[in-house]
């Protein structure tokens, strides 16, 4: 019977991303469901913010663990390109929206800008720490 080789360091770190990242967004669903029955106290802010704090940190961790032509970019690059995206879904939320969507209540606050951008960050620290010395592999294939 072979022996199965033990996977390397830097496929472990993919899937805990992969994991993370999976985890982050999934997270969002009780916080739209609190949102949704109306949760009220204290703590309404946090809940407000809560998916623009766990989309971002969630999807970055989400394309660090794929195995396509982003994972072969250095983690600033990525990163980089995540905070041009997230904020970018926060500012469409002030574009008119047509028929049937217009109808949607989208909720624009510069306090999500703020956690979007917040939640990049730590997501690149703890990216960062768990890459350390396992940089992306740029002769791979896609």
């Amino acid at each position: 019977m072979p022996l199965r080789s033990q996977p390397s360091e830097r496929t472990r770190v993919a899937k805990f991303h992969g994991w993370l990242g999976a985890l982050l967004l999934l997270l969002i669903i009780p916080v739209k469901a609190a949102r949704w029955l109306g949760f009220d106290g204290s703590s309404a802010f946090l809940v407000d913010i809560a998916p623009s704090v766990l989309g971002p940190a969630g999807s970055l961790f989400l394309l660090l663990s794929s195995k396509g032509s982003l994972t072969r970019r250095f983690l600033l690059q990525t990163t980089l390109l995540m905070l041009v995206i997230a904020p970018g879904v926060e500012f469409a939320q002030l574009l008119p929206r047509p028929g049937i969507l217009a109808k949607v209540r989208y909720t624009f606050d510069w306090w999500d800008v703020v956690a979007s951008v917040l939640s990049l960050t730590v997501a690149y620290s703890v990216a960062l720490i768990t890459t350390a010395g396992n940089p992306p592999d740029r002769n791979a294939g896609p």
